[in-house]
């Protein structure tokens, strides 16, 4: 598979086959990532791998949470700017309507936008389960540098046949996730990625997101 070919089929997977994923395949598609680029070659990434009955358990613990309310502190870092300007409000206005459409769930339909927002503890039942962490001591760059490395798995998954999806939901329960899976204080949960098999055709993984004209964001100079 070519690399644009592997970015081109990239998109966020939200209905997985329960077929299991071969260790193998998953050790090296971490092994490979982790060439990514770093600034220093301070390779910040903590990553933590969920299967199994670890993942139904770190899922059941997450969803009996939102159940009984405990939506803890929240996330640790700021998911979405503070303020919208209206280009970016549109993007994301857009995607979820598209999102819900296709899903049947209609604008106003809170319990059905809940429901479907609850599929994310669960990796949209993907096999596999990741849960991606940085050293709450690193600055801006290595941020950046997990943002690489989380791009990597994502195409690395292409190569192998696999889908994923980068899931900043998990962020909103790190609570329960740093207690699942005995995360260092000194960490901060970034996000989650379903990792497993999908099929592209069936909703809602058909939906594909629209980008932005080079124009809209890139300036030229040549003298």
């Amino acid at each position: 598979m070519r690399v644009s070919e592997a970015v081109n089929s990239r998109r966020s997977m939200r209905t997985f086959k329960p077929d299991p994923v071969p260790r193998e395949k998953i050790e090296w598609i971490i092994e490979t990532a982790a060439r990514a680029a770093s600034n220093g070659n301070l390779q910040p990434w903590k990553l933590y791998v969920t299967e199994g009955l670890a993942r139904e358990r770190l899922s059941n613990a997450i969803l009996k949470a939102l159940d009984e309310n405990d939506l803890g502190p929240g996330a640790e870092y700021d998911v979405y700017p503070k303020e919208f300007t209206p280009v970016y409000d549109a993007r994301r206005k857009l995607v979820g309507k598209q999102l819900y459409t296709i899903l049947g769930v209609p604008r106003g339909d809170t319990a059905g936008m809940q429901k479907q927002f609850r599929r994310n503890f669960l990796f949209f039942d993907a096999p596999v389960g990741m849960i991606l962490c940085v050293e709450r001591r690193m600055g801006g760059g290595q941020w950046i540098d997990c943002g690489i490395f989380l791009d990597q798995l994502m195409l690395l998954a292409r190569e192998k046949g696999l889908h994923t999806c980068p899931q900043a939901a998990f962020s909103r329960v790190q609570h329960i996730v740093r207690r699942e899976l005995k995360i260092p204080d000194d960490q901060v949960v970034i996000c989650g990625l379903a990792l497993g098999y999908a099929e592209p055709d069936e909703v809602p993984n058909n939906l594909i997101t629209e980008r932005a004209p080079l124009a809209d964001f890139t300036t030229w100079f040549s003298e």
